[in-house]
């Protein structure tokens, strides 16, 4: 690719990683409970736009998922500053919705005081939260075993056995996320150095930019990056240094085939279906099943995966992630945090 193209490539790339689409998995097992269209009402509040390519975005998506599959009445806010928190969760719980989602755990003290005002209403926060064991709950990915294997990934293709995860903000489910990988990539390759960074944003592309940098400059040749829209800088950072992979994180794209052959850089990249594992919940609150826990869904129920490899690694090592991969389903992997 020339130099020219070059930049057109890249910034193609970073789109398409980044940009959520609505598709459930054929693993699904939950069924719809019939209802007169419009009477399951679903609302969801988001800290960022719609079109953010990223993780508002696809929270975005799975509400239109949930209004289609589940034939709902839906209704959102986007960019909702922190002292609207709790106001619009009230207001929305008064208007008689069934099922209202915090699309971020920055919500959690504010949603938790209406909460318990509302006790028909049920609650969920996408993120780490134990439940009050009534109407408000958590969905989550069980982030722990794709960051495991994300690790498997790269310690398999790094030469300087330094690798680096760059994650936006240290949340709980995050945290977790570098740890397993941390412990995936040492139970590949016990002499790998593992380097967690956060961006401490979700937007801040420039500073997760020069984190890559200085990553790069200490030797790490495998970057893996959570950090949201700032994942561009990140890419852009791996893009413009030799001999460094990366592995990306997106939250539902039907466009991995197109990326992969775009940009020789990328190995693979995280796939969590934000969109699906939205509508697992929905579908557990129309069911009358919804019980105010934590509830996580991954690898078994096909939200979370890697994308296709591309030639990307050898078939040898391929297999040996797909391995990996079947060990941590059956549970033979412990990817506890």
């Amino acid at each position: 690719m020339s130099k020219v193209t070059m930049p057109i490539a890249i910034a193609l790339i970073l789109t398409l990683l980044l940009t959520a689409c609505s598709t459930t998995n054929s693993n699904q097992t939950l069924t719809a409970v019939a209802q007169a269209p419009g009477a399951f009402k679903v609302a969801i509040l988001l800290p960022g736009r719609i079109n953010d390519n990223a993780w508002n975005q696809a929270g975005y998506q799975g509400l239109k998922l949930i209004e289609k599959q589940l034939e709902a009445q839906v209704t959102y806010r986007a960019s909702v500053p922190p002292a609207d928190w709790e106001k619009l969760s009230r207001q929305y719980a008064q208007q008689g919705v069934d099922f209202l989602i915090v699309h971020s755990e920055d919500y959690l003290a504010a949603a938790e005081v209406v909460a318990k005002e509302f006790r028909r209403v049920k609650f969920a926060v996408t993120g780490s939260y134990a439940g009050n064991n009534n109407n408000f709950g958590a969905l989550a990915f069980r982030s722990g075993e794709i960051g495991y294997l994300a690790g498997v990934v790269a310690a398999l293709k790094t030469k300087t056995n330094k690798v680096a995860y760059i994650g936006g903000q240290p949340y709980p489910i995050n945290r977790e996320e570098a740890t397993l990988l941390e412990r995936g990539a040492k139970k590949t390759k016990p002499s790998v150095v593992a380097s967690i960074n956060w961006v401490n944003s979700w937007s801040n592309a420039e500073k997760a930019r020069k984190i890559a940098l200085a990553q790069i400059a200490a030797g790490a040749d495998v970057l893996v990056t959570d950090a949201g829209e700032a994942n561009r800088g990140v890419l852009k950072a791996a893009q413009e240094s030799r001999g460094v992979y990366a592995i990306g994180w997106m939250h539902s794209s039907d466009e991995v085939d197109q990326t992969q052959q775009l940009a020789p850089f990328l190995l693979t990249s995280v796939v969590q279906q934000v969109p699906s594992l939205l509508l697992e919940g929905a579908t557990l609150v129309q069911q009358g099943r919804w019980e105010g826990k934590q509830y996580k869904f991954g690898l078994l129920e096909g939200v979370q995966d890697l994308a296709p490899f591309k030639g990307s690694v050898s078939p040898q090592e391929e297999a040996l992630v797909k391995s990996v991969k079947q060990d941590i389903i059956i549970g033979k992997i412990d990817v506890s945090p």
